[in-house]
This record gives structure tokens, sequence and C-alpha cells, in this order.
């Protein structure tokens, strides 16, 4: 039977397989340099700086931007969890009924305030990385801060379609499949 292969498309039973593993952002390498590793091993972690929100408190609570301050139930650099008031006005005579409260609308820390534009910067908690091996190996090479060099033999075959992301698993033969 003939095979017929895309341009593009290799096929290799042995191969020396050298791959680097790295991260998005700066980070932590979790190996070191001669370590024997798994697929699943993570060899670097670093995490993402979490969405931001933009609430803009002059105008829900009708101040000017230079009062903010005045009304702000938090400062820059400060937790909270969703739901949590943030600022809130100054009724009228104390009048409760009239109190209007800005509330985290998820759970992060203030990053700024202005008292420019009246508005305060929220940032959502950071968004954990890992990176995998995803191939048993040795590392040859840690780049600091960055990832790792994984170096291995084995059988190597280059597609051209995917779905999804990485993954690792073992390959069959279909003949050594049947029951």
């Amino acid at each position: 039977m003939a095979h017929a292969y895309t341009p593009g498309l290799r096929v290799a039973r042995r191969a020396h397989l050298s791959r680097e593993r790295t991260l998005p952002l700066k980070g932590d390498v979790l190996v070191n340099e001669g370590d024997t590793v798994r697929s699943e091993d993570v060899v670097a972690k670093t995490e993402l700086p979490g969405p931001v929100t933009i609430l803009n408190v002059v105008n829900t609570l009708g101040i000017e931007p230079e009062e903010i301050h005045d009304y702000m139930l938090v400062k820059a650099g400060d937790t909270f969890a969703k739901g949590a008031p943030l600022a809130q006005n100054k009724p009228l005579f104390g009048l409760s009924f009239l109190k209007t409260i800005v509330k985290a609308p998820t759970d992060g820390v203030v990053e700024s305030i202005s008292t420019i534009t009246g508005q305060v910067v929220l940032r959502e908690p950071p968004q954990p990385v890992q990176v995998f091996a995803y191939f048993d190996g040795r590392i040859t090479r840690v780049l600091p801060g960055d990832g790792v060099q994984i170096e291995t033999v084995g059988t190597f075959v280059q597609g051209i379609f995917g779905i999804g992301g990485e993954t690792w698993g073992e390959l069959s033969h279909p003949a050594q499949c049947a029951a």
C-alpha cells in the first residue's frame, strides 16, 4: 500500500527531540539542569495579571473628581471581595434611603483612584499559568525566569491539523488495539 504525505508532514520512528518549554511572562522555573522529568511534570509557573475593571465612581455618587478620596472606603493597594462596599455618598440629614453605595463587581485589588477622572481601577486576582514538560526527558538547559529546554529520543509524528491545546499520551498502532 502506498503512503501519501502532505508537504510539511514528518514521521520519524526514532528521532532526537529537543524542545523549549517557556512561560508567557517571567516566572519561576521549578526544575534544574540534569533533572529527569515526566510529561505531566510542571517545569515552570507564573501568574498572568487579572483583567481590569474601571468604575466611574464620581458619576455614580454625583461628586467632583477631586473629592473622590472623601467618599472612598478603600485605598489603592487594598484587596476586596465581590460585593464589598468600595465607596459611598454622605446623604443629606443622614437619610439612609438616599445613600448610594458602590460595590465591588468582582474579587480583586484597588489598582488606582484618580482625582482627575474620578475613576477607580480594579484588578481581578492573577491567573496561574503552569508549563508542563509534555514529554518524558532530561532538562538540558534552564532559561532563568523563562523556562527550560528538554531533550529525549522518541517517535516524532508531525501533523497539520489539531483540535484543542497541547496534550500527551501513548500512541499505539491500530493492529495492537484490536480486541
